[in-house]
Parts: C-alpha cells; structure tokens; sequence
C-alpha cells in the first residue's frame, strides 16, 4: 500500500511541476523579444569524384602485320612505343595519331592492349599506277600535268588529291572559267596500286554582268567605264576578250581611274575599295568601286631649283608647258620631267635625275611645283657598237650617225641619228639604239 500512495504523489508532483514550467515558459516568452528562427543548413554539394589515373602497363612484345613496301622498323620510328616500356590507352591513341599524320598508311589498328603483346595492324597507301584527265578542252594535258604533284610511281595520299584538285581549279580561274569543278576519282588495281582520275568541268568564262561607281559626283558612270579595260558583258561586245573576269585587270583598271581623275585636275582622288562579287551561279560577277573624288586643284606657282650649273633656273621655268592658273594635270607633270631630261641630256647629262615636288594649298586649291634637277656629272660617247646587221655593212650605217666616239652626249643627236636609220628602209621594226 505504502508503495503505490508514493507513486500516486510522485505523479501529481511530476505534473504540477510541469504544469510550472509550462505556464512560467509562455510568462517569459511573453516578456523575452522574439528571436529569429535559426537558418537551415546549406545544402552541401556532392563530393566530385576523382579519377584514378590509370595503370600503366609495360609492353611484353610489339610487332607490326599488313606491310607490303615498308619495313616494320620503319613504322615504329613514327611511334614512342617500345617492347619494355610503359603504356596507357593514351599513348596507343596518340601513336595512331603520329602513324597516320605520317602520310604513308590508309589504316592503323592497335590490338593485344590488354595482354601487353601489342600488334600494330596496318594499311599501306596505295602506289599510283597512272594520272588520267578528263573533261578538259581549254586546257591541254601539258598545262595541267606541270602544276599538279601527283605522279606515276608516287604513294597516293587524300592530302595530295585534295591539292590538286584546288589548284586545277586555280588554273581555271586564271581563265576566268570560275563554274568549273573536279571531281577527282580512284580506281583500285592489284598489288596495292591505284589510278587517279580527274573529272573535269570546264564550264563557260565568268563574265562581267554589271559594274557599279559610288561616290562620283562629277564624271558619270558612263564615262568612268569607257577609261576601264574591263567591259560589261552586251550584246555589243559578245566578241569582246574583256568582258571575262580577271583579277589583274581589276587592278589595271583602279590605276586607269586614278589617272584619268589626276588629268582633271582631283589631285586627291583615291578609289576606296573594288570588290567582285560572283553571282550564285557561277556564270557572272558584279564589280563595284566605291572612290572619293575630292576638290579640284589648280597649278599653283611652277619653279626650277637646277643644281646644273650649265642651266638657267629661271629659262628654264619660263620654257615649260605647265603654266599657273590652269587645272592640275598628272600627264603635263610626267611630260615635263620627261622634256627637262632630254634638255639635260642635250647639254651631256645623260643621267641627270629630274623629280618633282609637289606642295597642296587645300584652302586656295592649288598645287605648287618645283622640278629639282639633280647634281649630274657629263657624259662622253665611249664607244658605238652596231649589232645585228648581216647584210647592210656598218660604214653605211655609221655615216648616219650624228654622233662620233668622243663627242658629249646629245638625246637630240641620238633621235636624229635614229630617224636618219631609219630612213634608209633597210631595217625593221626592231631597230633601236
């Protein structure tokens, strides 16, 4: 009885002092400020794993099947593998790589990577029994064969049909026969060898279809084209060798524009860019110039600085062509050089160096010129050789001659002597002095 009146108060105490705790907790929650709920925990990332490098295994014995030309020890010198060395799949990997970078094999394989008895199994590239074009009418054989490396007795490897093929295509260009494609082809034989045949398609020359001008503000479209060599592709000019796409014209014909625009006087015209753009097709091109015209200039003040002393500044300033006021002309400067040199070479300067210098007033547009005449030493007529002649004796054609051994030398003299040659109508037109 005693024991069960102790457990009946042992549970009342036990409940009321959890009664107290209850009621005395919520009494200071009341008075205590509100604290914030602890953050979660951060999610930690799973680990990465890490790869285990892999074992290396050593090379028991190495052996190579499938050659017909080359020696084995030949194809292992392409690879860093060796009996006794150590090896991993990456290093068999990379000696397929060196031995087909080698150019001399079509296939490899690699066996026995497990056991360690390695055999390297192999493809020879295959000998080239014969080069065989077909299809080509405007180029000959001759034309071909001289620009392509592949050859009879040679090994026959994809980098070098693919070469070939792209520079067949460039001799076509050069043609303007851009349409036309290769198609080159294998045909095996026994004994490891092969014929290489080039089918060809010549198509038709790429002709001029259009030419565009943007940027010319003074001179019509018209009228720039008929200074170019390159000509549109029309019924006026169907027989015309110049309506075909070349790419040296294209640069002939920027200079053609220069020039004639430095004629007029547009000392600053420059051409911007020139682009050609083959249509689709294939079959045309379209041209544009996109060029900057700039202001037009006038001759400005036109001096003589002569470090001849035979020569007059001054006179010879007052003789020339190119007078102040007038529109700038590239031709008249080049004349001028040209009639300053014959002046020195009339006095025995053969070699006197004239060159001009130019000097822009963008604000008042003129150009000043001063044509400085180079120190030179005179020139004496050594000696006169006459070659050539078979039948004519060469008293006869020295009696012509205004010019003797000794004598300074004269241009004036020299083109005298040449038109009295000349007029002896004994030679043709190849004769020079």
């Amino acid at each position: 009885m005693t024991a069960i009146k102790v457990t009946k108060i042992g549970v009342r105490a036990t409940a009321l002092l959890l009664t107290g705790t209850v009621l005395s907790g919520v009494a200071f929650a009341q008075q205590a400020p509100q604290q914030p709920a602890p953050a979660p925990a951060a999610q930690q990332a799973p680990a990465t794993p890490v790869a285990t490098p892999e074992p290396a295994r050593t090379v028991r014995s190495l052996r190579v099947e499938g050659t017909q030309r080359l020696e084995p020890e030949t194809v292992l010198s392409y690879t860093r593998v060796r009996v006794g060395q150590p090896y991993t799949t990456e290093s068999l990997d990379q000696a397929i790589r060196d031995l087909l970078a080698s150019e001399l094999l079509a296939d490899v394989t690699i066996e026995g990577v497990e056991s360690g008895d390695i055999v390297v199994r192999v493809r020879e590239n295959p000998i080239i029994n014969r080069v065989v074009l077909e299809g080509n009418k405007r180029l000959k054989n001759d034309k071909i064969v001289k620009e392509i490396k592949l050859a009879p007795r040679q090994m026959f490897t994809r980098t070098a049909v693919r070469a070939d093929v792209a520079r067949i295509i460039e001799l076509y260009r050069r043609q303007g026969r851009f349409a036309a494609t290769v198609e080159p082809k294998m045909v095996s034989l026994d004994q490891n060898r092969v014929d290489v045949i080039f089918e060809i398609e010549e198509g038709a020359k790429s002709k001029v279809r259009q030419i565009n001008i943007i940027g010319n503000e003074v001179f019509k479209d018209g009228k720039l084209r008929g200074e170019m060599a390159t000509k549109q592709a029309r019924l006026t000019t169907i027989m015309s060798s110049n309506t075909s796409y070349d790419q040296d014209r294209l640069a002939y014909d920027q200079q053609k524009l220069r020039q004639f625009y430095l004629t007029q006087g547009y000392a600053d015209f420059r051409v911007v860019s020139a682009v050609a753009e083959l249509t689709p097709d294939k079959k045309d091109f379209i041209i544009t110039y996109v060029v900057e015209e700039g202001p037009r200039y006038k001759f400005g003040p036109v001096t003589v600085d002569s470090n001849i002393r035979d020569f007059d500044d001054k006179v010879l300033a007052g003789n020339l062509s190119i007078k102040e006021g007038a529109w700038y002309n590239a031709k008249m400067v080049e004349d001028t050089v040209d009639q300053l040199s014959e002046t020195a070479g009339m006095f025995g300067y053969a070699f006197a160096n004239v060159s001009p210098e130019f000097k822009r007033d963008r604000e008042n547009l003129t150009m000043t010129l001063n044509f400085n005449i180079a120190e030179a030493r005179r020139t004496y007529v050594e000696r006169i050789d006459i070659v050539g002649n078979t039948q004519t004796q060469d008293k006869v054609i020295r009696r012509e001659m205004r010019l003797a051994e000794g004598d300074a030398f004269n241009t004036f003299l020299v083109k005298r002597s040449q038109d009295r040659i000349n007029s002896l109508g004994y030679f043709g037109e190849k004769f020079e002095i």
